[in-house]
């Protein structure tokens, strides 16, 4: 039996009946395993030692999520197994302080007890990460240059604008070259151009397909689905309304897939979420990959 911990935001902000991580606690109850659950806010140091508030986790036919918490008790890090850490982004301090806490308190099991491994969670940019794959990715420029940026939205006509530190659409901007704001918009996404902002080519597929949901474990592709953007919007946003649909995977998007995996296993990723439009990565979640009940659902129709 593995002794599981599963960190997120705190309990009552999750949406209990769709959550990914309650959903992935739920699954490894129904194996016969021990999982527990506490609150990022709970992590602290004291001197050598990490500890936690934990609760321990049952499963429940009453509860939305399938699962509910008993009571919290103060627990060493080194007690846990394995670690999911799984907080919604920015990925900003209040991201990466409590994530160091856990790390210096695994020490040097730091790497084999984290899911994802430390480094990929404290270091990899998550836009930048699919442009390692050349052509599998749309062409794009991450620059804090106001002419590198202006240039490259000049070069391609429009261009998607995507600050490099939140997700779920959140700051995700249409540009066109010579539009009204532009230099505003840039200049606000900079900080006055004192840190980059990420460009990327607009694929205008995504508003006839939508985006292709793919999910990895330990880089073998385990399920897909359709993510399709809001009527009149080129962005997905599953918390208005995006519509979700089963979708037969082409052969473009299946050879991409293979080299997402093999880059997944070269990083040592054991769980990601990475999205296609017209079969190039658009983004590419290690942090917080979710719609995992989503998918199912979908999948079960």
């Amino acid at each position: 039996m593995t002794r599981f911990l599963i960190v997120t935001d705190p309990w009552e902000t999750l949406d209990h009946a769709l959550d990914t991580s309650l959903r992935l606690a739920e699954a490894a109850l129904q194996l016969g395993h021990s999982v527990s659950w506490c609150d990022v806010h709970s992590i602290r140091t004291l001197g050598a030692i990490t500890q936690l508030d934990a609760s321990e986790l049952h499963l429940s036919f009453s509860s939305p999520s399938g699962v509910e918490k008993s009571d919290p008790e103060v627990i060493d890090v080194m007690r846990f197994d394995r670690i999911l850490y799984r907080t919604d982004p920015p990925v900003d301090l209040a991201y990466l302080h409590p994530l160091q806490m856990l790390v210096r308190g695994l020490g040097r099991f730091a790497k084999e007890r984290l899911v994802n491994p430390p480094e990929c969670l404290i270091l990899l940019s998550e836009k930048l990460e699919g442009g390692q794959l050349g052509d599998s990715a749309p062409r794009s420029l991450c620059s804090s240059q106001k002419a590198a940026l202006l240039g490259f939205l000049q070069s391609e006509g429009k261009a998607v604008l995507k600050p490099l530190h939140l997700a779920q659409s959140k700051g995700v901007r249409l540009l066109e070259s010579g539009g009204t704001d532009v230099e505003r918009t840039l200049r606000d996404a900079t900080e006055n151009h004192t840190r980059p902002a990420f460009l990327q080519q607009y694929l205008p597929e995504v508003k006839t397909r939508g985006e292709t949901r793919l999910w990895f474990l330990d880089g073998k592709l385990i399920g897909s689905f359709l993510k399709h953007p809001l009527e009149g919007d080129f962005r997905v946003q599953i918390d208005q309304g995006s519509r979700l649909a089963r979708g037969k995977l082409t052969a473009r998007e299946r050879a991409v897939a293979l080299k997402i995996g093999r880059l997944l296993r070269g990083s040592g990723v054991r769980m990601a979420a990475v999205d296609l439009v017209a079969a190039k990565i658009t983004d590419y979640n290690v942090t917080s990959p979710g719609l995992l009940r989503q998918m199912e659902k979908v999948n079960e129709q």
